[in-house]
């Protein structure tokens, strides 16, 4: 089951309680059917729980009674009477003596809520939406471009910033930003699957921030460790050269102690002095070694 589909079954598991967010459902849903003109009237998909959530809808909505039938993979519901037809129209402001021009009816949608109700319809027949191990990308399609320029004035008065594009023939809404998506799924209502993404977010942020210390630390290790190889190379071709006088006294400790401990690090090499150094202060000290090396050398 794709992700897409787990957010419409939850969406259709919203409940029905305010006939003006049912009639702004059934809006959304109607704006993106496959047919909807004063003729006929067709909504399609192939997810049985959409289907029943659309003959719901059209029962509470406009009480019109219409039973799906299948034809191929998908579940159809036709109205092609025209009272029944007249009855959305009526509900819905349109003139029935005309075709439909899609715009939206903001008479429709004056409370929040069925702003929300709206967009859970237009969702539940057009929109899809990547699953959280995929790159964030939620969309919602249609063939009319006055639709899509309607719906996102809309969302942008809900605060959400959708941009747009077209695909072919058809006219797209889509969202990238992770968080603009989770936003709209909860407001629509399928919180569950908006805080499954930000959980996977929050995973794949935590998962890049420890393999970003991961990689700097093991870049230090390789970095402390070509230092440490490098003093430890230099001293041994001066000791081989004049022994223990090619260093001054007082860096001779430090000489030792590098050639008993190779593998330590600046902070563990400087613990082992008695008392012990600061790591700026070991540091300057090797970096005299290193000088005193390269001078017998040359």
């Amino acid at each position: 089951m794709s992700f897409s589909t787990e957010v419409k079954n939850e969406l259709c598991r919203v409940s029905m309680q305010r006939v003006c967010c049912t009639r702004a459902e059934a809006y959304g849903a109607l704006l993106h059917a496959s047919v909807f003109s004063h003729r006929e009237i067709r909504l399609s998909t192939e997810n049985a729980a959409i289907a029943r959530r659309l003959q719901a809808l059209l029962q509470r909505a406009f009480f019109i009674s219409c039973e799906p039938y299948r034809t191929g993979r998908k579940t159809q519901l036709a109205l092609s009477d025209g009272e029944q037809i007249g009855r959305v129209f009526d509900a819905l402001g349109y003139d029935r003596k005309s075709h439909v021009t899609y715009h939206l009816n903001r008479n429709v949608l004056e409370e929040d809520c069925c702003i929300a109700a709206f967009l859970r319809g237009v969702f539940l027949m057009a929109g899809t939406v990547a699953g959280p191990d995929k790159k964030s990308h939620l969309e919602i399609k249609t063939s009319h471009q006055s639709l899509t320029g309607e719906e996102t004035s809309l969302l942008l008065d809900l605060g959400l910033s959708p941009k747009t594009m077209r695909r072919g023939s058809a006219h797209v809404l889509y969202f990238k930003d992770s968080a603009g998506i989770e936003d709209l799924l909860t407001r629509i209502g399928a919180p569950h699957a908006a805080m499954e993404l930000m959980e996977a977010k929050v995973e794949k942020n935590i998962r890049n921030t420890i393999n970003r210390q991961v990689n700097c630390e093991t870049a230090n290790l390789v970095k402390a460790a070509d230092a440490s190889a490098r003093q430890v190379a230099a001293i041994r071709a001066a000791l081989d050269g004049r022994g223990e006088n090619a260093f001054p006294e007082n860096l001779r400790e430090t000489v030792q102690l590098r050639l008993a401990y190779p593998t330590d690090s600046l902070a563990e090499l400087a613990a082992r002095f008695d008392p012990p150094l600061s790591k700026p202060g070991l540091s300057h000290r090797l970096k005299k070694i290193i000088q005193f090396a390269a001078a017998e050398e040359s």
